[in-house]
């Protein structure tokens, strides 16, 4: 049984019993792991026994069992390198951050390195400190889907190839993978109404994506998963977002 050393962010945390819990955690160079944290709730003398929390970022080193990655992962070392306190300190940064996580752990495998997500979402929950947070999520959904390839082509139509800046009405399709012009949507079953504003703000590929892109990324996540986030409805709510795309 070899231990591993990594960089982990936790995505899911689980009560497991009165002293341990069993986490999700997204590692730089090990992907997502389910990993299970024996006694790491029991109190002592020097700590309270709080346990490992959701959203923090550490160096972990948990045993990895060859031949086994379909069992608990067993957590020998968890040291805090950041508990991103800013993100406790206000509703609409606590949601964005849960709501990420949430959708992290749903769309990617476990045992499946992603060290450019990780960075982006280290990257995101630091941003919580001093950006909007609409646009601080907007910004790493667009990231996370061209990291894992899910990222929807919005320049184009996916059917006919047609440019979408000099197109008339213009459709999505999550199913479909992107855009879609007024003279293909009739071929498409599953679409709604997508408007140049968002279409064009996302073809841009900028470093940071308005908020006023999310209404849109919900409505492809919730497609791709075959199910909206536990975490949509607050967000959308938090954000005051209707059906706008």
């Amino acid at each position: 049984m070899a231990l591993v050393k990594d960089s982990a962010i936790v995505l899911r945390r689980l009560d497991f019993s009165e002293t341990s819990q069993v986490l999700a955690v997204f590692t730089r160079e090990h992907g997502q792991q389910r990993v299970i944290a024996r006694g790491v709730k029991r109190s002592t003398k020097s700590r309270a026994g709080i346990g490992i929390d959701l959203l923090e970022k550490g160096d972990i080193v948990f045993s990895a069992r060859p031949g086994k990655e379909d069992r608990l992962a067993t957590l020998t070392e968890w040291r805090q390198r950041d508990g991103y306190r800013h993100v406790r300190e206000d509703l609409g940064r606590l949601y964005a951050a849960e709501y990420a996580a949430d959708v992290t752990t749903q769309l990617t495998e476990t045992h499946d390195p992603h060290a450019g997500l990780f960075d982006a979402l280290d990257a995101f929950l630091q941003s919580l400190a001093d950006s909007a947070a609409e646009d601080a999520l907007s910004t790493y959904l667009w990231r996370m889907l061209r990291e894992i390839g899910l990222q929807p082509q919005l320049d184009a139509c996916v059917s006919c190839g047609r440019d979408t800046t000099g197109a008339g009405a213009l459709y999505f399709s999550s199913h479909q993978g992107g855009a879609i012009c007024c003279d293909c949507e009739s071929s498409a079953l599953e679409k709604r109404l997508l408007s140049k504003e968002t279409a064009q703000l996302l073809a841009l590929g900028r470093d940071t994506i308005s908020g006023r892109a999310f209404p849109l990324l919900d409505y492809h996540l919730r497609e791709t998963m075959g199910r909206p986030s536990r975490l949509s409805a607050l967000v959308r709510r938090t954000f005051g977002v209707r059906h706008r795309a």
